[in-house]
Parts: structure tokens; C-alpha cells; sequence
């Protein structure tokens, strides 16, 4: 079990930068241009690559990044890092991480951006 604390700090980073992505709804991302993607961003693609990578390496040990999915114009992914072990679960952090492509959405508030990533933060837990 390692430990990720610059992962999880880039994940945290966006989730608590997002805003609003629409006026009527109520979507939170972090909005940005596909054309000129800023460093928090491109900081979260780096991020699931090197988890990724882990994963490959140590195909023994529990996934950090799983259930991926694809719809349209976006993609999905949970990371889970592990901070401890107690009474047999794994006890850690999941984020739940989407990149949406915005389109031409008329009601978009960010009007500069075409993308946006979204992060969703919770506990979890795992028997070991």
C-alpha cells in the first residue's frame, strides 16, 4: 500500500476550484480550453498516468484506477488510494473524476472553455 499524497492533493486542488458549468443545472467542474489546457489540468492527466502505471507494475496488489467509462464526449474514472489498514479493510479516499467536453451548450457560463473536469470526493472502504 503507498502512500500518494501529491496525487491526492492535485485531486483535491480541482475539486475545491470548481465552479458552476451551467445556469440551469447544478454541474461543478473545472473549466478549461482543450486548445490551451492549464497546468491543474494537464496535473490530474499525470496523475492517473503514473496511478496507471503503478497498476501495470504491481498487478497483484488492488487497482488505484478502475471503473472507467465512456459516454459521448467524456470519460470517467475512480481513483482509490488507500491510507491504512484497520480490522481488515483497506481504508482510504475515492475520487470520481470526469472530463467533459462542453460543446456549444447555450447555457454554459464559462464561455472560453470547451472542457471541463470534474472531481467528487468521498470516504472508502474495502475488505482487505
Amino acid at each position: 500500500m503507498g502512500v500518494f499524497k501529491e496525487e491526492a492533493i492535485t485531486f483535491e486542488r480541482i475539486a475545491k476550484n470548481q465552479t458552476r458549468i451551467y445556469n440551469d443545472a447544478a454541474d461543478y467542474g473545472f473549466p478549461y480550453n482543450t486548445d490551451d489546457v492549464p497546468k491543474e489540468v494537464q496535473d490530474v492527466f499525470d496523475a492517473i498516468k503514473i496511478l496507471k502505471d503503478l497498476d501495470k507494475e504491481f498487478p497483484n496488489e488492488k487497482n488505484l484506477v478502475r471503473n472507467r467509462e465512456e459516454w459521448g464526449d467524456g470519460v470517467s474514472v475512480d481513483v482509490i488510494i488507500f491510507w491504512e489498514k484497520d480490522e481488515g479493510y483497506y481504508m482510504g479516499t475515492k475520487y470520481h473524476i470526469s472530463f467533459n467536453k462542453t460543446g456549444t451548450h447555450p447555457s454554459r457560463i464559462d464561455k472560453s472553455s470547451n472542457a471541463f473536469v470534474s472531481v467528487d470526493i468521498e470516504r472508502y472502504s474495502e475488505k482487505a
